[in-house]
């Protein structure tokens, strides 16, 4: 994998990655907070017929500096991308979003229509998505929450850290089925190790600016092939809300991974991939 970097038209400077040869390009964008490590099997499968890309968001992990970003918000991610694309010449590229990427790539179907040649869209939302946990009154709650972390996030990232390296704490993970237990707790603490290094306070800025976002008025411009993908255990995009995103697209097709959480593309990569693939040729 290579790195390259990007300075943005407000100064942010951003840092990409490159995988694979000279295929079409394939754009993963990831979770908020997910490192680049997060997308290791999709580098590795994809990256053998395809060239693909992906960055970190702007103020975390290859992406931060020492001044904040000005911007956090999705239209500000998602001219990231934009940019990223034209300095790497890929032109209609294939887009895919994970959770909070499925927002970003929605606001750059905003910003450009027909930009893309086709849409993978992994247990994501279109409306605002802290509103769709299944907690009576989480949308109304956890934003309050949210500001208060904030103001207290040298002692969050210190927690962040401690948990981050407690096996224990990855056990209860997966035994709660917060994250399948097919993840094994070594690989979920390979990615927790990424995660110390977070910068806290700007991950919960981006995480307030999503949770305002809303792309409803983005879906009319969605024209090319979609594939709407999430886990029938997502505690955050149930298969009854991807069965409405899918209506509401005019090509889109929806699959449910049956065991799988907010965090498939993890969980079950055979599957998934297996199942881009085929959309990717029945769609090209």
């Amino acid at each position: 994998m290579r790195t390259f970097s990007l300075t943005r038209r407000d100064g942010a400077s951003l840092t990409g990655y490159e995988a694979g040869g000279e295929g079409p390009p394939l754009l993963l964008a990831n979770g908020l907070g997910g490192p680049v490590s997060a997308f290791r099997h999709q580098l590795t499968h994809f990256g053998r017929r395809y060239r693909v890309l992906t960055w970190d968001y702007r103020g975390l992990y290859g992406s931060g500096s020492s001044r904040p970003p000005a911007r956090v918000d999705m239209q500000a991610h998602a001219e990231d991308l934009e940019d990223l694309l034209t300095q790497a010449g890929a032109e209609k590229p294939i887009l895919v979003g994970w959770s909070m990427g499925v927002q970003v790539v929605l606001e750059l179907v905003r910003l450009r229509p027909r930009l893309a040649s086709r849409l993978v869209l992994i247990n994501g939302t279109y409306r605002t998505p802290l509103s769709n946990l299944r907690v009576p009154g989480a949308g109304y709650v956890l934003p309050g929450l949210i500001e208060r972390a904030r103001t207290h996030h040298a002692l969050g990232q210190r927690v962040v850290r401690r948990l981050s390296r407690s096996r224990r704490a990855a056990d209860w993970v997966r035994r709660l089925h917060l994250v399948s237990p097919a993840v094994p707790t070594d690989e979920l603490l390979e990615l927790a190790r990424d995660f110390q290094t977070i910068d806290l306070e700007v991950y919960l800025r981006t995480l307030s600016a999503l949770h305002r976002h809303d792309a409803s008025s983005a879906l009319s411009g969605v024209t090319a092939p979609t594939l709407v993908v999430t886990g029938a255990r997502d505690p955050l995009f149930s298969p009854r809300l991807a069965e409405d995103f899918v209506a509401r697209l005019p090509r889109a097709e929806l699959y449910v991974v049956p065991k799988g959480t907010h965090y498939a593309p993890l969980e079950f990569p055979e599957l998934i991939n297996a199942r881009i693939d085929r959309f990717l040729s029945e769609s090209g």
